[in-house]
């Protein structure tokens, strides 16, 4: 078969199964988003932020779905927050990012060194030969899935409508998810497990010696120094945990701790502000019944971004923020009272408050109501 390197790319994503594809529009990638489009006979939309665009793809892979995020060079930096973070979880299906490299700045604003990014970052990654690169991203998704990492493809966005050759192939597979925290819960208590496991796969050997931390109990067994920040959400869990549905995703905070035993509320977590994203990606991967829980600081930083594009998809998550008014999770430092209602302005209808969150009965009134809409919500629990 005979085809130009954009659609080769969308031809081998159909071969692979690849129902979620994320773009930030870009040299490259825009061409490549088209052809799969057009191969596939979808219209997916478009994201406005790398860091969404890669963090969707990263939900949808652990739960077992393989994807793909089709980005520019420079926007692999604005993703890197989440990068990082996603290095230190265990995908289930294979996830790659084709980064378009325009190394000759005919459509950007620099020249990206862009393999030199990739390596400050560990992002594992080939460099794609046009001539190749059917079989270079076949090789790029089952490499994520023997690492069980997230992959990155450079491709020459310069020679995307080259023609080349290749053989189709179908190369469909099952993944299953299991919930297991230690593996999808990027946590200050797990942090130095999940480095070494990290190490150990960039190595390419499965290091049996590692001693998997001890799964202490929330909220008494948490370290003193931020166990009163913990315990203030307990009242709100000791409710929330009924209503759990199929994923819960967090930001790295201090209401992530409801992962651990004995409540279990939360299962996958990255960086601050990384929930909603998450949850949109496992809602792409087939979960209906999702929520993404943030404090009003991430949300603040990065989840707002994640919330206009599941707007823009109208994508029925069920978002709570924990408003403080301050940073909990990194000093206390205080947020003004009306940043976040500036922010959330255009969302009123969607919007649902917890007046008293130490009133079981008034939590579980807003949960029920948030549970059984089919519409967006956005429950502020305020503190």
């Amino acid at each position: 078969m005979k085809a130009t390197v954009s659609d080769t790319i969308a031809f081998a994503l159909q071969d692979l199964c690849v129902d979620i594809v994320t773009h930030v529009p870009g040299f490259g990638g825009s061409e490549v988003f088209e052809s799969y489009k057009n191969v596939n006979s979808k219209n997916p939309p478009i994201s406005f932020h790398e860091e969404v665009a890669y963090t969707i793809c990263h939900g949808a892979s652990i739960v077992g779905k393989r994807s793909a995020c089709l980005i520019k060079a420079q926007g692999i930096a604005k993703a890197a927050n989440s990068v990082v973070d996603s290095l230190y979880t265990s995908i289930n299906a294979g996830f790659v990012t084709f980064i378009f490299d325009d190394n000759v700045g005919s459509h950007s604003d620099n020249i990206m060194e862009t393999e030199n990014l990739l390596k400050g970052l560990s992002l594992p990654y080939i460099i794609a030969d046009s001539v190749t690169i059917y079989d270079d991203v076949i090789t790029a998704f089952h490499k994520s899935e023997a690492l069980k990492l997230p992959f990155a493809i450079i491709v020459n966005a310069s020679e995307i409508l080259l023609q080349v050759e290749f053989e189709r192939q179908i190369y469909k597979k099952n993944f299953a998810y299991n919930r297991d925290i230690l593996q999808h819960v990027v946590h200050p208590l797990f942090a130095q497990y999940q480095y070494s496991i990290f190490k150990s796969k960039q190595n390419g050997v499965t290091n049996s010696e590692i001693v998997k931390p001890n799964l202490i109990k929330v909220p008494d067994e948490i370290p003193e120094h931020s166990k009163a920040s913990v315990k203030r959400y307990q009242q709100f869990f000791n409710v929330f945990q009924n209503f759990k549905g199929d994923i819960v995703t967090g930001d790295t905070s201090s209401s992530s701790s409801y992962s651990l035993p004995p409540y279990e509320s939360i299962d996958i977590v990255t960086y601050i502000g990384g929930s909603i994203p998450l949850a949109i990606g496992a809602f792409l991967a087939g979960n209906k019944d999702v929520w993404a829980l943030t404090g009003d600081f991430g949300f603040i930083a990065a989840g707002h971004l994640g919330l206009l594009e599941a707007a823009l998809r109208q994508i029925p998550l069920k978002i709570v923020i924990f408003n403080n008014k301050k940073a909990a999770a990194t000093g206390g430092q205080q947020i003004h009272r009306t940043v976040l209602f500036k922010i959330l302005a255009g969302y009123e209808s969607f919007i649902r408050n917890i007046s008293n969150p130490e009133d079981p009965f008034e939590i579980t009134e807003v949960l029920t109501e948030a549970s059984k809409s089919d519409e967006l919500r956005i429950i502020i629990a305020n503190y």
